[in-house]
């Protein structure tokens, strides 16, 4: 790749502000009140434009009333959707396209590279079994003109990004309609053509089994091109007719095979919104006319599992240098014939450390701004591609891209979505002028890699009332419902237990002060708990030593029970008491929330279909469409433990048995005789009895000091968290007020 030329921006806050206003800009940085998780905030974040800074004034893009609503009968529109509509995008790699691979990649890798389509071509390789029940849950959330899926608690959307990241298209390049340069690439494109007109079959197609039979060992030049034309045909622009060829990709994979960059990523993802526009129709008709869809509908499966960490099976360890879509590798999805909901979204999924896979270099460490010349690396270029709002251009059509309403996935900050206003339609051409403006001089913020996003708030306000009008407020109450209840029962789903929760469902300050306040209650009931169960089994040995003559007669055995319980207990709440005091100070570095965060492992793995992903091209061409059901659930360990516990009292000559049995206890005090006895062994043991009660009149004094020195101990852990409950209260009233300031200044 080229060498990357870019300058560190060392500008004062002031120049800054300026360039800011000036269109050199995708990236806006200013000071603004926030909301996150944590509360509400006033701090200098990144926006992308275009955006809007007021509810009024119509430059919102606003989100459009859906007119219908999905049906209640999940299983009979599932049973509709399969019958009628069909997908050309999850074409499965058979055995000799895979050996093809091989071969093609030993010989000419370094022109896929140069061409942009290695990653690509290596993604093709690896199969995703498809879901009805979870594209449709998905598709009913897509909004055909916002380009977005409208979810209760925010928008999300597929993107350029994810599509050169988990197809691994190139977003730069020139466009697949550009006319042939040479001659000689046309009469290659012509001997292509004429070997498919020859071998097409009586309807006119051509299948992809006579077309191998015809190239493969041929060698040459055009071996490769006819391999471009069939990866072309199956794997990208996928043809109606079952894995036929198609008669529109030759000039485009003779232009590939020469190592020219063509930028398929736009293209791919055009004609993949193109078709969510054509479900959520065919939702909305009712027709009885059956839907072929085109698209590499693939990427929206894909896209659902990497970002919704609820509803996915667990993923493969990725093969040293193979695609990211190989951990998704022929596996089964958890939930079947079920309408999912879709809760714990991932904004970034790409940035997080992953086993055997690179991440992009333009997910940085530190965050930076970068001035772009037009030397600069490909990456940081792809990167502007991304987050630049512009039309893509597909094959006879132009479809909206929208990526500041969703610049959470991108690491930065969300205002209101500004209104993108165009006079009249785009040709293809003239989209494509648009997406390749150059970036020459354009002032560029790289987030940190680590950077999540939060919203305004005007924007939170304006997302609730908006939302509630889009789905209706049954809809609303539905959906919200179907969320709480799936992330009740997928608790237990919880992977990685260091993931960062980046939800867009945050709180205002006084609602997490609230849940601080309930966290120190709970805290508080626990200690004054904690020290009566103390006192309650003190209190009771104290008692019986008292000398009164009913008392007397359960001396022997009714004494040696209470020390024998007191003592394990005194043992185990000391024990308890240390780990509670090193808790509390864990405690004090952390958030009342993280303190009573629940976190589950995975109960068990999901189900598997296929081969393993670690499994290298070759092996996986010798197992062609072998599928089998591994089921990796580990058994259930049954834990057993007894609940009758038995301690042995030895005082000098004088032993003991206790077990702790109420009736054994009820019978010796209503059995007068027996009682009696005790009373005479009391009376011939006498000596050793007294030395037995002068032993424990030591352990007592002993144990009310220790008492006395926790109940101590833990007044002053009551006292400290009094002071960091006014602290935080302090602190909210004085960031209230800071935000009423800035709102009138608003």
């Amino acid at each position: 790749s080229k060498s990357l030329a870019f300058a560190f921006s060392s500008s004062s806050s002031r120049e800054m502000n300026n360039a800011s206003s000036s269109e050199n800009l995708l990236i806006e940085e200013r000071e603004e009140v926030m909301v996150s998780k944590k509360g509400r905030c006033l701090k200098k974040t990144h926006f992308l434009k275009p955006f809007a800074t007021s509810i009024n004034g119509g430059s919102v893009f606003e989100l459009p009333r859906r007119d219908y609503q999905r049906p209640s009968d999940f299983s009979l529109e599932l049973k509709r959707f399969s019958s009628q509509v069909s997908f050309s995008g999850f074409w499965f790699a058979e055995r000799r396209f895979l050996s093809w691979v091989v071969k093609m990649e030993a010989l000419h890798a370094p022109t896929w590279k140069k061409a942009g389509i290695f990653d690509a071509i290596k993604a093709s390789t690896y199969n995703i079994s498809k879901n009805a029940s979870l594209i449709l849950s998905v598709t009913e959330k897509w909004c055909p003109e916002t380009k977005s899926f409208v979810f209760p608690w925010g928008e999300a959307t597929i993107t350029l990004e994810d599509v050169m990241v988990l197809l691994g298209f190139s977003v730069l390049g020139s466009p697949v309609f550009t006319p042939l340069k040479s001659s000689e690439m046309r009469d290659a494109v012509e001997k292509l053509e004429k070997e498919r007109f020859e071998n097409r079959c009586s309807d006119g197609t051509l299948k992809e089994t006579p077309w191998i039979s015809s190239f493969l060992g041929r060698g040459g030049q055009m071996e490769h091109e006819a391999f471009l034309v069939l990866w072309l045909s199956l794997f990208v622009f996928p043809a109606t007719s079952r894995r036929a060829i198609s008669k529109h990709v030759a000039p485009v994979a003779v232009r590939l095979a020469r190592g020219e960059r063509i930028a398929l990523a736009p293209v791919v993802l055009s004609i993949l919104y193109r078709d969510l526009g054509r479900i959520c129709d065919f939702g909305r008709e009712k027709c009885a006319d059956k839907v072929n869809l085109k698209s590499l509908f693939k990427l929206v499966q894909v896209w659902t599992w990497e970002r919704f960490r609820n509803i996915r099976p667990k993923a493969r360890e990725i093969p040293k240098g193979e695609p990211r879509i190989a951990q998704w590798d022929s596996l089964q999805q958890r939930n079947q014939n079920v309408r999912l909901s879709f809760d714990d979204f991932e904004w970034r999924p790409y940035t997080k450390d992953l086993k055997n896979w690179n991440p992009l270099r333009f997910y940085v460490e530190e965050a930076m701004w970068v001035t772009v010349d037009e030397s600069i690396d490909d990456e940081f270029a792809s990167f502007g591609r991304c987050v630049r709002v512009s039309q893509l251009a597909g094959n006879g059509f132009v479809e909206d891209y929208f990526p500041n309403r969703v610049a959470m996935q991108f690491g930065l900050a969300q205002d209101l979505p500004g209104l993108v206003t165009r006079h009249r339609i785009f040709t293809e051409k003239e989209a494509w002028g648009e997406y390749s403006k150059s970036f020459d001089g354009l002032k560029l913020y790289m987030p940190s890699r680590l950077d999540r996003g939060s919203v305004t708030s005007r924007y939170r306000v304006w997302w609730r009332k908006s939302v509630s009008k889009f789905l209706g407020s049954a809809e609303m109450h539905k959906e919200s419902t179907e969320t709480f209840n799936a992330r009740k029962k997928d608790e237990h789903y919880d992977e990685d237990v260091d993931d960062i929760d980046a939800s867009p469902k945050v709180l205002p300050l006084s609602h997490v002060v609230q849940k601080l306040e309930e966290g120190f209650s709970a805290k508080r009931r626990r200690s004054v708990m904690h020290r009566s169960v103390k006192q309650d089994k003190i209190g009771g040995l104290v008692n019986s030593s008292v000398t009164s003559g009913w008392k007397m007669n359960k001396t022997s055995e009714n004494l040696s029970n209470k020390r024998s319980i007191y003592k394990p207990v005194q043992l185990k709440r000391a024990h308890e008491d240390d780990e509670k005091s090193s808790m509390d100070e864990k405690d004090d570095k952390s958030t009342s929330s993280q303190r009573i965060r629940s976190r589950k492992k995975y109960s068990s793995d999901a189900e598997r279909a296929g081969g393993d992903a670690s499994e290298t091209l070759g092996k996986r061409a010798r197992r062609y469409m072998a599928v089998d059901s591994d089921d990796d659930s580990e058994p259930c360990q049954k834990l057993t433990a007894s609940k009758a516990h038995k301690t042995r009292q030895i005082c000098d000559d004088f032993e003991v048995d206790v077990i702790g049995n109420t009736a054994g206890k009820k019978n010796m005090i209503n059995d007068k005789p027996h009682n009696g006895s005790i009373l005479q062994s009391a009376g011939r043991n006498g000596t050793k009895k007294a030395e037995c009660l002068l032993h424990e009149d030591g352990e007592k004094q002993k144990c009310n000091e220790k008492l006395c020195s926790e109940v101590k101990k833990q007044e002053e852990i009551d006292e400290r968290l009094k002071e960091r409950k006014l602290a935080i209260k302090e602190m909210e009233l004085k960031l209230e007020a800071r935000i009423i300031e800035m709102e009138k200044t608003l």
